[in-house]
């Protein structure tokens, strides 16, 4: 249980250090304390970095599939150009 609550602890105030940190673009969360508007921040800002990343993966994925095939060669054409 203590580590559980070290555990949290150490978590809020990263997020609180990120979200002080980092300014995004948008409102400001509605939450009354400070140091919890700031977890609430770094909270967001981690959640826009995965979308971006998401976004990113998907866009990759999509120029994959999308792509024209690698035209591989033949297998009645000589495999060793070795004599």
């Amino acid at each position: 249980m203590i580590v559980t609550a070290l555990y949290l602890t150490v978590l809020a105030a990263l997020l609180a250090g990120l979200g002080s940190a980092v300014h995004r673009e948008g409102p400001a969360p509605d939450v009354e304390p400070a140091f919890a508007r700031r977890v609430a921040e770094g909270v967001l800002v981690l959640r826009a970095l995965g979308q971006a990343y998401a976004d990113r993966t998907q866009r990759l994925l999509d120029e994959l599939t999308t792509s024209t095939p690698l035209l591989l060669p033949s297998a009645e054409g000589p495999a060793n150009t070795r004599a």
